[in-house]
């Protein structure tokens, strides 16, 4: 079973994310995806870190160095999975992974001033900057996932499920999500029957 989770940021996707692979056994790969394409790789932790959900138009145009580390991060995802049971959070691993028949996609949103509060409070910012700061990366995710996969990021009909975690809570998200799965699962079963 692969599990995607794409999310805005501060809807919980980090926290959802996290006790759902508790829950079901899955390994979890967030950040430790990158360092991980790194090492298997050769290449440096900075370059991956640096590019992370990023893509530059100018860069592109003038090198392949953005798209070459996503073309490494996307072998990553793929051997990953492969490699056993996981949950992958962001990284366009949902079209990364698109062809696979285990693959259950998920993304989460939140209401702006649940979002907003979140940010001030773990970040310390004022209001207006954490609005500023949850647009700018919003629409760098958005960018990212738009120009690597020709989809629109967030868009219902990219994914399985959409949630808002403002109406489910954290622990309903998770449940919702683990019912769902279940459910995938058993009609992926009695189709292949």
């Amino acid at each position: 079973m692969i599990i995607t989770i794409g999310r805005q940021l501060a809807a919980g996707g980090r926290t959802v994310g996290q006790i759902l692979a508790g829950q079901l056994g899955l390994k979890y790969f967030d950040k430790e995806l990158l360092l991980e394409s790194a090492r298997r790789s050769g290449i440096a932790d900075e370059l991956f870190l640096r590019a992370d959900e990023h893509y530059n138009l100018f860069t592109l145009a003038l090198k392949t160095d953005t798209q070459k580390l996503f073309q490494f991060q996307s072998d990553t995802i793929r051997q990953l999975a492969e490699e056993g049971d996981c949950l992958f959070l962001g990284r366009a691993a949902d079209y990364i992974l698109r062809d696979r028949k285990d693959l259950f996609t998920v993304f989460l949103s939140a209401d702006m001033q649940d979002r907003v509060a979140t940010v001030m409070k773990k970040e310390g910012m004022t209001e207006e900057e954490a609005a500023a700061f949850i647009e700018k990366t919003d629409r760098r995710r958005s960018d990212y996932y738009n120009f690597y996969t020709g989809k629109r990021w967030g868009d219902g009909n990219c994914y399985d499920l959409c949630l808002n975690t403002s109406r489910f809570g954290i622990e309903g998200t998770v449940e919702i999500i683990k019912t769902s799965v279940e459910c995938s699962e058993r009609l992926r079963f009695t189709t292949l029957q």
